[in-house]
């Protein structure tokens, strides 16, 4: 600083009335406020809601909560991505069964995708193997976590997942600071240091101004196979107490099930069928509402990647046709069917002016070149083009 600058800084110290919001001087102890700190996500995602997945402690089950909460959501109709921010310790491609290496190009890095369309980012996608352990320190790994956000090519999603750590260290605490989180889940378990656990997740979460929507409690009961009895193998619940000292809701209790752990152990958890989390997904999408109409479109041309059959084709290379239907004023119409060739998917959509491509499977670098036309590509989708057109129009 020179002579000039320090003066001026004195006096807006001598001025200083200790809020920073309502002052435009730009002094040493300034403090960026939240928004600042804010990272932008990839250009070529669009986010809706964010929801973080946190526990005060490992062995909880959080992983598990955070994957079958996607599928829920998902099963609801919604676009849904999981950014696996548990960098030491990532569990969720396994639980899909995603066995593929993420893949990128100038646009960034590009996500994964489950067998029913849910985009996975983590880090053990980018390492050769997933047995090797991430000895990595604590910047690093929030620096990672970071560029999940900034450099992954999410595409079009309407709730993501973030699967964090557990505790209060650099990456909850980056997270908190980098990713616009729309809440929190606190997920424990029953017993007795319940309380002190969840403290430590809800003061720093109030800290950071982060909204808390609720508390799960996993491993809560075991179910008797022969009476249909509810055991509580590891005591009684405090669940109840501990969310009403907190002013918290209890979005849901998770039994302890081997059957769930073997599905999960073979990449299986699109499959497990439980309404465990169903009252949990229903409340996510009342107080976190996702309005796909927000920015609707008032005519746009959406292509359905087909197969022989006349249905969505499961895999990219089964293509033949594109079905074309134009959308005015949310009227529908098929515009016709245009035979496909591989190599000229991204230059045909062009010359039709496709705005919207619903398909089955799609490759990473197809997916890249449609992004680069502006088009937006939905994978995951199955049935006759007439069912997935109209389930995309009325945001299902």
């Amino acid at each position: 600083m020179n002579q000039e600058e320090i003066k001026n800084e004195e006096d807006n110290q001598e001025e200083c009335t200790g809020s920073c919001s309502s002052c435009s001087a730009n002094c040493s102890s300034r403090k960026p406020s939240k928004e600042e700190l804010l990272e932008p996500a990839n250009k070529h995602s669009r986010i809706r809601r964010v929801i973080g997945i946190v526990s005060g402690k490992g062995g909880v089950g959080k992983s598990f909560v955070t994957s079958y909460l996607s599928v829920n959501m998902n099963r609801k109709g919604y676009q849904t991505a999981i950014l696996d921010a548990d960098v030491t310790g990532p569990s969720i491609p396994k639980s899909f069964g995603i066995q593929k290496k993420a893949k990128g190009n100038e646009l960034g890095i590009f996500p994964e995708y489950s067998n029913n369309g849910t985009g996975i980012m983590s880090v053990n996608l980018l390492i050769d193997n997933e047995e090797t352990p991430v000895v990595w320190r604590g910047p690093v790994i929030a620096a990672t976590v970071k560029q999940f956000w900034t450099e992954v090519v999410w595409g079009n999603v309407d709730y993501m997942f973030v699967d964090m750590p557990p505790g209060t260290g650099d990456v909850p605490l980056t997270v908190f600071q980098s990713i616009p989180l729309d809440g929190i889940i606190i997920v424990t378990s029953p017993q007795e240091l319940v309380s002190m656990i969840v403290k430590k997740a809800v003061n720093m979460a109030n800290a950071m101004d982060i909204p808390i929507l609720g508390i799960i409690e996993n491993y809560s009961y075991v179910t008797c196979n022969c009476c249909g009895e509810k055991m509580s193998v590891f005591g009684d619940s405090h669940v109840e107490e501990v969310a009403k000292d907190f002013g918290m809701k209890v979005l849901g209790k998770l039994p302890l099930d081997p059957s769930v752990a073997t599905m999960v152990d073979k990449g299986q958890v699109e499959s497990i069928e439980g309404d465990w989390l169903q009252e949990t997904a229903d409340f996510i999408e009342e107080v976190c509402p996702v309005d796909r109409n927000e920015e609707a479109v008032r005519s746009m041309k959406i292509a359905v990647a087909t197969q022989k059959d006349g249905q969505v084709a499961a895999k990219f290379k089964d293509i033949c046709n594109l079905s074309v239907f134009a959308v005015e004023q949310q009227a529908v119409s098929q515009a016709g069917e245009i035979s496909y060739k591989n190599e000229e998917m991204t230059d045909l959509c062009k010359q039709e002016n496709i705005d919207i491509l619903l398909c089955g499977g799609i490759g990473q670098e197809i997916l890249g070149k449609m992004m680069e036309q502006h088009i937006m590509v939905i994978p995951g989708q199955q049935g006759t083009p007439a069912q997935v057109v109209s389930a995309f129009l009325n945001n299902q």
